[in-house]
């Protein structure tokens, strides 16, 4: 995940603003994951961030993506999972009410796998049916509303997401 923070910050379009703590650097280290956020000024550049952040994606990759209601984090995903599937026609809806949705990648070898927790309680019971142990180790993980998991995995990357429609261009 780490390495998905640093081509991350390496490819941002200039009308992408990132910010951290950090001002020399656009990514944060927490325990083993890093942490960014990212302020885009329109829903179509929050999906190409997302395509740009698929490239070399892989089994175990756990992306945590928070924000308010609206700031982009389906956005996002559909710009991931269409870049990572490359199926850029591909139907991809905020899993709200299902929890999950899965997508196949690597000619059906590794799954990708978005998840919307919005719903949830957080309590272990609520997410024991997702099986979040197996799938953040083999597969690659988009989980909106992470506030929800009762626990982490170490290794992840943590975006914050916001649309701001006066951010520069």
């Amino acid at each position: 995940c780490h390495q998905l923070a640093s081509r991350m910050s390496n490819l941002m379009p200039a009308a992408v603003r990132m910010t951290n703590s950090h001002a020399e650097d656009a990514t944060e280290t927490i325990n083993n994951g890093s942490r960014i956020e990212i302020c885009v000024p329109t829903p179509d550049d929050m999906e190409d961030i997302g395509g740009i952040l698929s490239v070399g994606s892989t089994g175990g990759d756990v992306i945590l993506l928070d924000g308010d209601l609206g700031a982009g984090k389906t956005c996002f995903s559909r710009g991931f999972v269409r870049g990572r599937t490359g199926r850029y026609d591909e139907r991809v809806t905020s899993p709200t009410y299902l929890l999950s949705n899965s997508y196949d990648v690597d000619g059906g070898s590794t799954k990708l796998y978005h998840m919307d927790l919005y719903r949830l309680s957080g309590a272990e019971t609520d997410l024991l049916p997702l099986d979040l142990e197996n799938v953040f180790t083999s597969g690659i993980s988009l989980i909106e509303w992470p506030s929800r998991l009762n626990k982490k995995p170490s290794e992840r990357l943590e975006i914050t997401l916001t649309i701001d429609s006066s951010t520069d261009a």
